[in-house]
């Protein structure tokens, strides 16, 4: 519409498996800055919304205008670059978001971005201008993503890797075109909302933790290879 607003709304309840987010906090005495990684479990590479989902992440952090680099490297100026992205797997895959901050404001950081996580799910929805610009900038990336002989081997190996059929390359337009507006709001309130999220925050435990227990989400202390410490 004129306005760019989407036409769907906010998610009148939240899906099933929502739980509080939990950080897990590495300590780094004296680290310059602190690094932060949100996400949660989603579905496998084979699922139907992988285009919706693909799109949406586009939006939501995919490139350097997209939400969460507008927001916590241009509004805020808490990073140098602030992105999302989906590693996609055959069982489940992984969205996760994030990115280097400034050590003073690693609380401030990890609030904006749960707020972005419950925004594109709930109160800010995609609109029709982000749905347009995600849908054309992935489509006019597509010729340069096989440009050279290892570009087009990593495709190959995709298909084989996740079972995709042999004219799958020629269908990814096609794919991308068949999302809608509709398709992006219903996956990110289906599969992007406050659902099994967890954070990982690297950076000077001393400097930082007072800082994110300000925020009420339960702190696990872990080690650098993800085990709690007691």
């Amino acid at each position: 519409n004129a306005a760019g607003l989407a036409p769907c709304g906010p998610a009148d309840h939240l899906p099933e498996g929502v739980d509080t987010p939990t950080i897990y906090l590495a300590d780094k005495p004296s680290a310059a800055q602190s690094v932060i990684r949100a996400g949660h479990l989603t579905v496998e590479r084979g699922h139907p919304d992988y285009f919706p989902l693909t799109l949406l992440n586009y939006v939501f952090g995919g490139h350097f205008a997209a939400r969460l680099n507008m927001n916590l490297r241009q509004d805020k100026g808490y990073s140098y670059g602030y992105m999302s992205s989906i590693e996609w797997s055959t069982r489940v895959s992984a969205l996760t978001a994030g990115g280097a901050v400034q050590t003073a404001v690693t609380a401030e950081a990890v609030a904006e971005t749960l707020d972005e996580f419950s925004g594109i799910a709930g109160d800010r929805p995609v609109t029709e201008d982000e749905f347009h610009a995600a849908r054309d900038g992935y489509l006019r990336a597509l010729p340069s993503q096989m440009e050279t002989h290892g570009q087009l081997l990593n495709q190959l190996v995709g298909m084989a890797v996740f079972d995709l059929p042999n004219d799958y390359l020629s269908r990814i337009s096609d794919g991308v075109r068949e999302a809608s507006l509709d398709d992006l709001c219903r996956v990110a309130a289906e599969r992007v909302g406050p659902r099994r999220r967890k954070l990982l925050v690297v950076g000077d435990g001393e400097v930082i933790e007072p800082g994110l227990r300000k925020l009420g989400l339960p702190i696990i202390p872990v080690d650098y290879d993800g085990r709690p410490l007691k």
